[in-house]
């Protein structure tokens, strides 16, 4: 059987094509409430569904959104995705998702590829190499005839819809947590990127630690970019190190860390300590409990969906900037430091 048309179901409903057009499409009319009914009981029985190229021709609307996000291979981010996307769903839009791969030039091909395909709004997390292209990105987002979000990382300055996490202050719990284990020589595994969320959350590190009255000599600091292959880098580092624990600003540095640590035949937290960021690693260790900073990933992706459609529907001209507050979640991967074993 081929697809059904709105002239079937106006056949069916002893309707003109017209009436049946506007009641799909919620459109005030003069037609009963009985008409209307059986109207979307044939849609359906018979499956009908509404040819989206043909109403956007009409409407000037392709119910179309899309993210760029830098990596779609982080768990954090393809987590995101999954509940961006079931938000827009549910509001009626499907979600484009195009990855950047952490770079610059793509977050504008991204742009302006996903501006020309028609899709009504854009939700943005920038490249890390983005941090360092700011006036260039800001101009084409000034120039945008879409309205956007900028999700998770953001530009400080930049007067737009945006969601985020006090990052400084997450790696400030996370931190703290573990000197008030005792540990005191506690590196850190960041990634440099300016203003960015990476710079924020070594700030948290080094606030925390002079707080405490802690020395933070060179060695404690790797940089990382967020990919498992540097915390497995930083970690054979640091095992050259007195270190005791380590705050960890990633996930999957996280992962490369502990891979590390287990190829020595060193456990956490018996023998290393360990807190990382994003908490998003719980179903897939087996060997230890990680105390993470937690960023709940279901309401950063449901406020930024609030933000597009409130644009989208006109219901708010002004900017909003949402600042979330993260959690630290404590389970058993930090011991006290007067009862874990010398290396």
């Amino acid at each position: 059987m081929g697809r059904v048309t709105i002239k079937d179901i106006a056949k069916e409903a002893g309707l003109s094509p017209t009436a049946v057009s506007l009641i799909l499409r919620e459109c005030p009319c003069r037609i009963s409430a009985e008409k209307k009914a059986l109207v979307l009981k044939i849609a359906a029985e018979r499956n009908y569904s509404v040819n989206q190229m043909a109403r956007s021709l009409s409407t000037k609307k392709s119910n179309m959104l899309a993210l760029i996000l830098p990596d779609i291979q982080n768990i954090f981010f393809s987590s995101l995705a999954k509940h961006v996307e079931n938000n827009c769903r549910q509001a009626g839009y499907a979600l484009l998702i195009g990855n950047s791969g952490d770079m610059y030039v793509n977050d504008k091909e991204l742009l302006r590829g996903l501006e020309a395909r028609g899709v009504d709004g854009i939700f943005l997390i920038v490249s890390n190499e983005s941090y360092q292209e700011y006036d260039e990105l800001v101009c084409q987002l000034d120039e945008l005839t879409v309205p956007y979000v900028l999700v998770d990382r953001v530009y400080p300055d930049l007067n737009c819809d945006s969601v985020s996490f006090d990052n400084e202050e997450g790696a400030y719990q996370g931190v703290r947590y573990m000197l008030n284990q005792g540990h005191k020589k506690i590196a850190c595994i960041y990634r440099k990127d300016g203003t960015g969320n990476g710079n924020k959350r070594l700030d948290g590190y080094r606030r925390a630690m002079l707080e405490y009255g802690c020395t933070i000599r060179a060695e404690f600091l790797q940089e990382g970019d967020y990919r498992l292959e540097s915390g497995y880098a930083a970690a054979e580092a640091l095992l050259e190190t007195d270190t005791t624990a380590a705050f960890i600003c990633n996930d999957m540095m996280t992962l490369g860390f502990l891979k590390k640590l287990y190829e020595r035949g060193l456990r956490v937290p018996e023998d290393y300590s360990v807190v990382g960021y994003d908490d998003s690693l719980t179903e897939f260790l087996l060997e230890v409990q990680l105390t993470s900073v937690s960023q709940d990933i279901e309401r950063l992706s449901g406020i930024a969906c609030e933000l597009m459609l409130e644009r989208l529907d006109r219901k708010r001209l002004k900017s909003k900037q949402v600042v979330l507050r993260p959690k630290l979640v404590v389970r058993e991967s930090v011991t006290p430091y007067a009862m874990q074993r010398s290396r």
